[in-house]
């Protein structure tokens, strides 16, 4: 399944503190938390980071 589009947008949203990850839409959840664990996996984002944001701990799928 491809990531949605609009899901960056709000990933970033998130990043800049203007959204929670709370307020995204439900359907685009699982699409931004891709988003997030990219960004761990690539050493952007810190596990720590990534559950301040997601408001869950980073776990390996």
């Amino acid at each position: 399944m491809a990531v949605k589009t609009i899901a960056y947008s709000y990933w970033r949203s998130i990043q800049r503190g203007a959204r929670t990850f709370a307020s995204i839409p439900a359907e685009l959840k699982p699409d931004v938390k891709t988003i997030a664990r990219d960004d761990v996996a690539a050493g952007i984002l810190t596990a720590e980071q990534y559950e301040t944001f997601i408001g869950e701990p980073f776990t390996v799928e």
